[in-house]
């Protein structure tokens, strides 16, 4: 397997500010998720496979979200490990 393929995780942040009227105010909700993939041994070719499926389904999990909250966004990555 070559090296670069060992060193990645997944990333997924989500972001969504919802207006609560009574209070006049907007809350931010927050969360993450980071995954190493390297867990899976996962081919090259895999590895690209799973970016495909990873970034289809975060597309879909957005345009959901928007519909509910148009202040919303969803960062999806595969990228190098962080040190």
């Amino acid at each position: 397997m070559n090296n670069g393929f060992k060193d990645l995780e997944a990333l997924e942040e989500i972001f969504i500010a919802i207006e609560v009227p009574d209070l006049n105010d907007v809350v931010i909700l927050q969360g993450s998720a980071i995954v190493d993939l390297a867990e899976f041994q996962l081919t090259p070719q895999e590895t690209m496979k799973f970016k495909k499926i990873f970034e289809k389904v975060n597309t879909k999990l957005a345009e959901s979200l928007y519909k509910e909250f148009p202040a919303s966004s969803i960062i999806s990555e595969i990228r190098v490990k962080s040190q």
